[in-house]
């Protein structure tokens, strides 16, 4: 299917040089030979971006730059003493898990470094002396990110080390999940203490979570609490004309944050991962709204659908992350997930010219909190081209 994607790219891209030449090949030869030369130029280095990908050195170069954040001591001190950066840091580690865990799966080579590393991460998110959030129990229907986060990253940690060191956490945030979903009258759960929105991207990820314990355990805790989600967006959170829901929402507001491409490419990154039914309904409208395409070769994700205006607290809408850094890259892990090769290989495309003029290792000259950030990227394209 990825040779396919690359025929089509190669139809849009270099088709119409080699057209025009076929059709003066007789009459103006030489034009035509221009034509097709620059046709064939532009084939040639399509071919060469996806070889670039399929022959794997794109996933071993992020892979590199990936392990040498998570082994850069300085940031590695910035996470630890950092409280006001807990959250992205969290995010990263939950992340990267996903990503290290498929590296792993796909080259054993890999394995002993990323059980270490993943080890490190599973220690830090359950110190309860950095996170009293495990002895509040009381409070946990207003902690989904750290939850969520926490179990994907335990659930990752099991599944590639099979130490049960964790086990408990792990099945106590599972339970919880399932059973704050399924009984919450919005089917949402708070992301965080004093957070005026429910935010239904950071609750498709805890159903992304559940779907992690189910495979390890044989449960059904993402199916049952996937499906009270998503009938409760289709009947009461649907965003004007399309299917996608807002960035948040409160019992007295159904859209307190309009949608942006950032909490829309999350939330398809995190449904197809949890392999929900509703996430084709999400995929084919955030494409048509959010998604960009130059001559169907490079692809990108707008920041707002065609014709709307930028939000005024659009990063608050992104919570912990950023407005326009992160669209592309949520979107093409989507577009693996869905196995949309098209869309995958566009996104790709523009990714890789961006890594041309702008390459990754230029991140560690930049401050800790801007690594930090970085590496959520990093992460996140690993994942998607890390594909299973």
């Amino acid at each position: 299917m990825s040779f396919l994607a690359l025929l089509i790219i190669l139809l849009f891209g270099a088709g119409l040089f080699w057209l025009i030449a076929y059709l003066l090949r007789n009459r103006m030869r030489r034009t035509a030979l221009v034509l097709g030369g620059i046709g064939t130029t532009i084939a040639l280095f399509f071919i060469g971006l996806w070889l670039v990908e399929i022959s794997g050195w794109q996933r071993e170069g992020l892979m590199k730059q990936l392990a040498y954040g998570l082994q850069k001591e300085e940031l590695q001190d910035f996470i630890e003493h950092q409280e006001d950066n807990q959250e992205t840091s969290i995010l990263m580690m939950s992340l990267a898990s996903t990503a290290l865990t498929q590296m792993a799966e796909l080259d054993p080579t890999h394995r002993e470094f990323v059980v270490e590393q993943m080890e490190w991460m599973a220690s830090y998110v359950t110190n309860e002396e950095r996170f009293p959030n495990w002895k509040a129990k009381r409070n946990w229907d207003q902690q989904l990110f750290f939850l969520t986060q926490a179990g994907i990253i335990l659930a990752h940690y099991q599944q590639l080390s099979a130490d049960s060191t964790y086990q408990d956490r792990w099945t106590q945030v599972a339970k919880f999940l399932h059973s704050g979903i399924t009984r919450s009258q919005y089917k949402h759960l708070a992301s965080r203490p004093q957070d005026m929105a429910l935010r239904p991207a950071d609750n498709a990820a805890a159903l992304y979570a559940l779907k992690l314990y189910d495979a390890y355990h044989g449960t059904t805790y993402s199916a049952l609490a996937g499906e009270d989600w998503s009938n409760y967006i289709r009947k009461e959170l649907q965003y004007e004309d399309t299917k996608l829901p807002c960035a948040g929402f409160t019992t007295t507001n159904r859209c307190r944050l309009s949608p942006v491409g950032g909490s829309l490419a999350v939330l398809n990154a995190y449904v197809s991962a949890a392999e929900l039914p509703i996430s084709t309904d999400f995929w084919r409208e955030f494409r048509y709204y959010y998604k960009e395409s130059f001559v169907n070769v490079f692809g990108w994700v707008n920041i707002t659908a065609r014709g709307e205006d930028l939000p005024e607290f659009c990063d608050f809408s992104m919570d912990p992350m950023l407005c326009g850094r992160y669209e592309t890259s949520f979107a093409q892990y989507a577009a693996a997930k869905r196995k949309d090769w098209v869309t995958y290989y566009q996104l790709n495309n523009s990714l890789l010219m961006e890594d041309f003029f702008h390459p990754p290792n230029r991140l560690w000259q930049q401050p800790p909190q801007e690594q930090l950030r970085g590496m959520v990227n990093l992460a996140v394209r690993l994942a998607a081209v890390s594909k299973p």
